[in-house]
């Protein structure tokens, strides 16, 4: 069995991978409606899974993080991208349910099931400047003052997996 999991694939395959989404496409390994819980696979099964570009579409964001906790391994990386709150597209594509700030991944007690190991906000390419550094060097202070300026695109993350182990 895959030990790694690209959830929301589309055409984006990975050979080492199990890639899922909902619609058959080449490639893609399992068809599976992603906002049906639980998701069919067993626990502490997976060491990375992929997410870039499918979180905002799914109906419970918090549901899909528990599933991810509970489908992965200690210490396992999640790698995502999601849409800033700030960004055009968070708002613009009509089958977005939700944007996302820093923050998302340390409140309502995701900070007891993952540790955020990076973080990086996401800018236009045109704006790609002194800017982008700093809003990446000051996020809280960026997204509290300046987002609705100076709007970010995404947000890219990268996640591990905490799990309290008994100890037998």
């Amino acid at each position: 069995m895959k030990t790694k999991l690209n959830i929301g694939c589309g055409k984006d395959i990975r050979p080492d991978y199990l890639n899922v989404d909902c619609v058959k496409l080449n490639g893609v390994d399992k068809i599976y409606d992603l906002n049906k819980f639980p998701w069919p696979f067993k626990d502490n099964s997976f060491d990375e899974v992929l997410a870039f570009n499918i979180i905002e579409h799914l109906n419970d964001a918090y549901k899909v993080f528990e599933e991810i906790h509970r489908i992965c391994k200690n210490g396992a990386s999640i790698k995502l991208i999601v849409p800033h709150f700030s960004s055009f597209s968070c708002w613009g594509d009509m089958q977005h349910k939700r944007g996302f700030s820093v923050e998302s991944f340390s409140k309502a007690g995701m900070e007891k099931k993952f540790e955020v190991v990076r973080m990086r906000l996401g800018f236009p390419w045109w704006f790609k400047s002194w800017f982008s550094n700093f809003a990446n060097r000051y996020i809280g202070f960026y997204e509290s003052h300046f987002a609705y300026i100076f709007t970010s695109g995404d947000i890219h993350a990268e996640l591990r997996v905490k799990k309290n182990l008994k100890s037998s």
